[in-house]
């Protein structure tokens, strides 16, 4: 009786270990960045700025937040908001 209640406890215990994924603790350590989700839009912004939005708004996009390593995988590379500073 002993020897199946500590079976049970330590596969219980095994069993609700891992929903408990390692992945979530990465995924809420990783940076996001802004996009259009055009594919002819070849950059990323660190903050979603007013050329992020003209420029997703003059080919009918969205613009949408998502990890940085999503946007690498995309082929995008990191621009600056420019207009922003002009303003």
């Amino acid at each position: 009786m002993f020897r199946f209640s500590f079976l049970f406890i330590a596969a219980s215990f095994f069993i609700s270990s891992s929903f408990t994924s390692p992945l979530s603790s990465e995924e809420t350590n990783e940076d996001f960045v802004y996009l259009c989700n055009k594919p002819g839009q070849k950059c990323y912004y660190v903050i979603p700025c007013q050329e992020l939005r003209e420029t997703c708004n003059k080919v009918n996009g969205k613009s949408f937040k998502v990890p940085l390593s999503r946007a690498l995988q995309m082929k995008r590379k990191k621009c600056s908001c420019d207009s922003e500073v002009n303003n």
